[in-house]
């Protein structure tokens, strides 16, 4: 009967260790051809070990047990070694553990040598289908309450696990050696209630292991969102910042659109306005677009736009009409502003001849100095700018007659 009991709860446990470790893997393939080939060869030589009747040194069955179940979880779930050690640990420990507890208990209340206990089949027998119920009772209660995201953490995280194994296998090995001394002739109930604290606090320090692990992946999750979070706010600039340049500069020459350069001048009239401003027009752009096509056309509008981009850095630059721009450059006297402009309308002369391009390229240009004592709203001092350019083209067309 008692061997029954025994094959009955061997089953139930290796149940809840083979089944159940598919939400320790997170592998919910279909396994239960091989857990049940697993589950066979284990009753076998538990079998085996009935056959016998003999006893069975407790660190050869421990590390037998570790070798057997880590490769048989290995084979079931082909997964990481490092998952498959844990595993085993977990379910190693408690297991040994709580047996070592039941075995100093009987040697207590049969008031008999624990050497003679360990050496006895029939009642080593009855400690390990006690240790194989109270194992089950609270283990598999335990894998179904955490939370599987944190399972998650813990079995991924390698850090983690690292650390759970380090701890898990100090343990076993503590259990190990202690186990072994249960069969030297010792008759001493200090011994043995010695044995049985080992037992008691190798389950303590399983549950202070797994809470650790439980704590670390929570922590861990933290960090996670932490970081997802950081990645969503970078994300989120970064759309911000493309769609304020879309509603500030003017896609095809990055230069500011025409109510945002108008709100820099407003801006910098409401103060004590010391400033000057270039109106700037691209000669020839319709003809160029007529006989050349707007592909060249285009090119020569972004080529006048990159020279005045890289001449007035750090100001002010806005596209306000198909071929016409505004430079607004502060605390600039009108002499400098003259000094940049020229040098940019010798840089346009020039690109037709860099890019061997058949048409000539140039631009007009008009400069108004604006100071502290202006009267002029902006408009008017953008018209005069306008009149002041096209008198600049004008005479140019003149001279070239």
């Amino acid at each position: 009967m008692l061997k029954i009991m025994a094959f009955l709860f061997f089953m139930v446990y290796l149940y809840i260790i083979f089944f159940n470790s598919s939400k320790l893997f997170l592998n919910s393939a279909n396994k239960k051809i091989y857990i049940h080939l697993a589950m066979f060869i284990n009753l076998l030589i538990l079998g085996l070990l009935f056959y016998l009747e003999k006893p069975v040194y407790e660190w050869f069955l421990m590390v037998s047990y570790f070798l057997l179940i880590s490769i048989e979880l290995k084979f079931i779930y082909n997964d990481e070694w490092i998952k498959n050690i844990f595993i085993t640990l977990c379910f190693g420990v408690n297991f040994f553990a709580v047996r070592l507890i039941y075995i100093c208990i009987h040697s207590i209340m049969a008031n008999t040598p624990i050497n003679l206990v360990v050496k006895d089949f029939e009642t080593m027998l009855s400690v390990t289908v006690i240790a194989l119920i109270t194992v089950s009772i609270y283990i598999l209660p335990l894998i179904i309450m955490i939370p599987i995201k944190y399972i998650h953490m813990i079995v991924t995280d390698k850090g983690n696990l690292k650390f759970g194994i380090i701890i898990l296998s100090c343990i076993y090995i503590f259990t190990m050696l202690n186990t072994y001394f249960l069969y030297i002739e010792k008759d001493s109930i200090l011994m043995t209630i010695l044995w049985l604290k080992f037992g008691i606090c190798s389950i303590i320090g399983f549950f202070v292991a797994i809470i650790y692990c439980y704590l670390f992946a929570k922590l861990q999750l933290y960090v996670v969102k932490a970081e997802n979070i950081e990645k969503e706010l970078k994300e989120d600039e970064i759309l911000l910042k493309k769609l304020e340049n879309e509603a500030n500069y003017d896609y095809f020459t990055s230069c500011l659109k025409r109510e945002n350069i108008y709100k820099r001048i407003d801006h910098i009239l409401a103060g004590f306005p010391f400033f000057c401003i270039a109106f700037i027009d691209i000669d020839g752009l319709k003809i160029t677009n007529d006989v050349y096509g707007h592909d060249e056309g285009d090119f020569y509008i972004k080529a006048v736009a990159e020279i005045l981009n890289d001449e007035f850095i750090g100001k002010d630059i806005g596209r306000i009409g198909g071929d016409e721009f505004l430079v607004v450059l502060e605390h600039t006297d009108i002499y400098t502003a003259m000094k940049c402009v020229i040098r940019c309308f010798e840089k346009v002369e020039n690109i037709s001849k860099v890019f061997n391009k058949p048409y000539s390229t140039s631009i007009s240009y008009g400069v108004i100095e604006v100071t502290p004592d202006n009267k002029l709203s902006r408009d008017e001092i953008i018209k005069l700018a306008d009149i002041q350019m096209y008198n600049f083209k004008k005479s140019r067309k003149k001279n070239r007659k």
